[in-house]
Parts: structure tokens; C-alpha cells; sequence
């Protein structure tokens, strides 16, 4: 059985390169995300981006100053549910989610 985590990543923080690349093509003071699918360290399925501003204290994004975090987040999990997994769980956050596949 494999099991299948959701996680939200910010793309700047992904490595050096990448986050010179966002800081260049984003807004000011806005962060890149996308939703990632990870099995073990693995990521096999991510989300298309979505920009949430840069919050001065670690806050989680939210739709309602963050557009297009859901739409990014429903065609992730659409791939994964395509793709035969079967959702086990959820966190407290949208996008803490557990899915699981024989």
C-alpha cells in the first residue's frame, strides 16, 4: 500500500535558482505556491501556481487574498483521484490531505 500526502510549497523555496526566478517575476511582496502530491520524498503529481501575498508572520494562504489556490488545489486532487488513489484522511488546513493506493 502507498500512501500519498498533500503539501503546499512555496517555489522560491524549492532551491536558489528558483527563488531568484520568483522574486524577479512576482508582484512585490507576493509568494509562489502550487500543491505537490508526495509519496515518501518523491513528488509525483503538482499543481499549477498561484500567488498569495508575502505575509509578515508565517500564515497560511486563503483563497480570499490568494485567487486561485482552490482551482490549483481541485485539479491536483482530480489527478490523483484519475489516477486511482483513494483519500484516507484530512488535516486541518484544505490542503492537508491523505490519500492512499494498493
Amino acid at each position: 500500500m502507498e500512501t500519498l500526502r498533500v503539501e503546499l510549497q512555496d517555489i522560491g523555496g524549492t532551491a536558489w535558482w528558483a527563488r531568484i526566478l520568483t522574486t524577479l517575476s512576482s508582484q512585490y511582496g507576493s509568494t509562489q505556491y502550487r500543491f505537490v502530491g508526495r509519496v515518501a520524498d518523491e513528488v509525483r503529481y503538482s499543481s499549477s501556481t498561484f500567488m498569495s501575498p508575502t505575509p509578515v508572520s508565517p500564515v497560511p494562504p486563503e483563497e480570499k487574498w490568494a485567487p486561485g489556490m482552490t482551482r490549483s488545489l481541485d485539479e491536483l486532487v482530480g489527478d490523483i483521484r484519475q489516477d486511482g488513489w483513494t483519500e484516507t484522511g484530512r488535516g486541518s488546513e484544505p490542503w492537508s490531505l491523505t490519500f492512499e493506493r494498493n
